[in-house]
């Protein structure tokens, strides 16, 4: 900004009397006092010039405040400019640098237009679209903090959970030690004390036929002596024997306990060194920076004229499977293509799954949802899809590789969905399309439609339009910002409208249910015809997708047709 101090009268400057300005004079580039000024404005030199008050003078930046009005290199007024060169030109720059420049304009001539061309305009434009963007792109981080503050709470939980766990098993493992110690110690001590007993038993058995014998031999007679030391010998026979076999009896043996830790206790002191690890996870923002001409670019290119018609349209199957996944009923609701071409399917009622598959129908992954019943499915990117859940009211985010869900979404009634620049716009039953941005939660309703009764109002996107499906026989196309575009009904034709997919010229493919078949209709909304039927392999189906110039359509039952759509 120009200096906030006194501006002096460059005129009574000169002079050599100090004035203080009351307007500035950006030709003169200099102060002028009333005085001055009305010289000024009557001099023939400088009646055309058009004064500024020195207080709008002082709100002007530095930078333009410092421009010069004459040539800085020769200190001659400008005279031309060069757009050759965007640069304005005195006389002599004109005959020194600027001999072979072509298309000149007169200095006067550019500055006249200056503040009436659409450079001012496109300047404040795009630091309108910068500070939009900005904005959004701030919300957006700040909405990023609050998720990681949270993810942050839930993995401490999960880290003090799983030591709880830990410490709970380690406790039971112990303790089921112990009392086996306790019970092995005690079995060893019954055998030992069991054979103490019994010993002791024969040291008295002992001592009754050492007695005997001794009394026997002193005072019985020799037939006495003869035939009691008879009897004696079969009695120390039989002890004799006893003492030869205890070292067979199991108390005998050098009992002991030994505790041996099992191994892969020990692996978690030695070889198990970290409890867990954190990483960063990084995807793409769903915020979409697109600032000026860019964004003219965009606008033009969502609304050109299409020029394909329906009768052009042929289909050929190349791909016919039965997307088999176990032997549980398998009922699919809603489909989705990835960019890579894998298809991921919403398998609803009995197994409350989603199922992945590769292009040709081969199995991929299966991700387990129970208890929730997975209704509709939309990718976010190569990894991430948004689910509906049928009677949860809930919208889960999924992520494929790990096979969790990592953020749900309670919003109202919701049924089908589709994914748009950061927002997951999806039919809720009795209110109409409603938007929701993945980021920070922030739910709007884009178009109001109370005839949305059911769960078979199916929803895509395609540039600014969307299309959706509902009252059995109609599809409806609005804008964005919620502006109808068309609307096609009848009950003949269409019945029982479920799937809807649109291809890159806007002609809208959808599944006719009771017709068992797909019907196409022009962009704009105003013809339709029959592409495939029932003799084409088409069922009762949900999922419709149009990817890459094909054309995916999957039964209830997981029959899968893959159409080629290129000829």
């Amino acid at each position: 900004m120009a200096s906030s101090d006194v501006i002096l009268c460059g005129i009574c400057d000169d002079q050599h009397a100090s004035h203080g300005a009351d307007c500035w004079c950006p030709e003169c580039d200099e102060g002028l006092c009333s005085t001055c000024k009305n010289h000024h404005g009557v001099s023939k030199a400088s009646r055309q010039h058009e004064i500024i008050s020195i207080d709008d003078y002082k709100k002007l930046p530095a930078e333009i405040c410092k421009i010069k009005q004459n040539c800085t290199e020769h200190d001659k007024k400008f005279q031309m400019f060069c757009p050759g060169h965007d640069k304005l030109c005195c006389i002599i720059c004109i005959s020194e640098n600027h001999k072979e420049c072509t298309g000149m304009f007169l200095t006067d001539d550019v500055i006249k237009s200056s503040r009436s061309s659409i450079m001012f305009e496109s300047l404040e434009m795009s630091l309108k679209d910068i500070q939009e963007n900005i904005e959004r792109v701030v919300k957006d981080r700040e909405a990023n903090l609050v998720e990681i503050k949270q993810q942050h709470l839930k993995s401490m939980n999960n880290i003090k959970d799983t030591r709880q766990k830990i410490n709970s098993r380690l406790d039971e493992l112990e303790k089921h030690m112990i009392d086996n110690l306790n019970s092995i110690e005690t079995q060893l001590k019954l055998k030992i004390e069991t054979l103490l007993d019994n010993l002791s038993e024969k040291k008295n058995e002992i001592e009754i036929l050492k007695t005997n014998l001794i009394s026997v031999k002193q005072h019985g007679s020799d037939l006495q002596a003869f035939i009691g030391s008879k009897m004696l010998e079969k009695d120390v026979a039989e002890e004799l024997k006893y003492v030869k076999n205890i070292s067979k009896d199991d108390g005998f043996s050098q009992l002991g306990l030994k505790c041996q830790i099992d191994d892969r206790i020990i692996d978690i002191l030695s070889n198990i060194t970290v409890f867990g690890s954190i990483k960063i996870e990084k995807s793409k923002s769903q915020i979409v920076i697109g600032v000026g001409h860019e964004k003219q670019a965009q606008s033009f290119t969502a609304v050109q004229p299409r020029s394909k018609s329906i009768d052009d349209i042929t289909a050929l199957l190349i791909t016919d499977v039965k997307v088999r996944v176990g032997r549980s009923y398998t009922y699919i609701k809603g489909s989705s293509v990835f960019p890579d071409g894998r298809i991921i399917f919403a398998d609803c009622y009995h197994n409350k799954r989603l199922v992945i598959v590769q292009s040709e129908g081969t199995l991929d992954t299966k991700i387990p949802l129970s208890p929730l019943h997975p209704f509709d499915v939309t990718c976010i990117d190569d990894k991430t899809v948004a689910v509906t859940t049928f009677t949860d009211n809930k919208i889960v985010i999924v992520d494929t590789k790990s096979k969790q869900v990592t953020k749900t979404i309670e919003p109202g009634k919701c049924c089908n969905i589709t994914y748009i620049q950061g927002q997951l716009l999806y039919c809720e039953i009795g209110k109409g399309i409603q938007a929701i941005n993945v980021s920070n939660n922030k739910e709007i309703t884009i178009v109001k439609d109370e005839t949305i009764n059911n769960n078979l109002s199916y929803i895509t996107t395609s540039g600014e339009n969307i299309y959706y499906t509902g009252e059995g026989s109609t599809v409806q196309c609005y804008s964005v910002k919620g502006e109808k575009r068309w609307e096609y009904k009848n009950e003949t034709i269409l019945s029982c409208t479920t799937g809807i997919a649109v291809d890159q010229d806007g002609i809208v493919y959808v599944i006719s249910n009771r017709n068992r078949s797909v019907m196409l209709i022009s962009a704009d909304g105003k013809n339709i015809r029959t592409l495939l039927t029932a003799k084409d392999g088409i069922q009762n189906s949900g999922g419709i997708n149009y990817h890459n110039n094909k054309l995916y359509v999957v039964s209830n039952t997981g029959v899968l047709l893959i159409f080629d759509m290129a000829q």
